[in-house]
């Protein structure tokens, strides 16, 4: 059986709010910089790989120069968030040393997906990955699952995908994918050896 992994939020920790308040921001620039900078289409065409940081924060420091300074500091920092989910790499070994393919189909930056990628050695025991910023397609199109299919010659109904947001869990079943809405390490696993014996 192949067991697919999301990575934010089912791997690495990205709490975008937790980070603003280790910003010291106070609950309305909270409030503002999740929305303009977290919850802005700019975010989601850094995941497409159609631009970088560095053109983004330009973009938004034009668009809201009131908030320049806050803007910078917020990407200044913000890879110190995406911090390992210990017990879900400690199943991500156990799944290895089981045998079974392990793969990552993930929504993620090109910078921020190369920084992770040299930190962290864990990495390594993905068969393969599909990361959205290479083929310019985001989790739920159909195209980032293609990609991983066709990539890695995968049969969906041999394969379980992890991810914490129903919409792209919604995107693998009209693939054929068995999925696992993340809540926790501990529910993941409990359902995966349902599924996996």
């Amino acid at each position: 059986m192949n067991v697919i992994f999301d990575i934010g939020n089912v791997l690495l920790k990205y709490q975008p709010r937790e980070y603003l308040r280790s910003l010291s921001f106070d609950e309305h620039h909270i409030d503002v910089y999740a929305k303009i900078i977290f919850g802005s289409n700019l975010w989601l065409d850094l995941d497409r790989g159609i631009t970088n940081e560095q053109e983004v924060v330009a973009k938004l420091t034009t668009t809201y120069p009131e908030h320049t300074a806050g803007i910078r500091q917020v990407f200044a920092h913000w890879y110190s968030m995406l911090t390992p989910i210990e017990d879900s790499i400690s199943l991500l070994s156990e799944l290895e040393e089981k045998g079974h393919g392990l793969y990552a189909l993930s929504n993620f930056h090109r910078e921020a997906f190369h920084y992770v990628r040299s930190k962290y050695s864990w990495f390594d025991l993905f068969d393969g990955m599909v990361i959205s910023y290479e083929i310019n397609a985001i989790k739920p199109e159909p195209e980032i699952y293609q990609a991983l299919i066709d990539r890695y010659n995968i049969d969906p109904k041999r394969s379980v995908f992890i991810d914490d947001v129903p919409a792209n869990l919604v995107g693998a079943k009209t693939f054929g994918f068995h999925t696992i809405k993340f809540a926790s390490s501990e529910q993941v696993t409990e359902e995966l050896a349902c599924l996996l014996s």
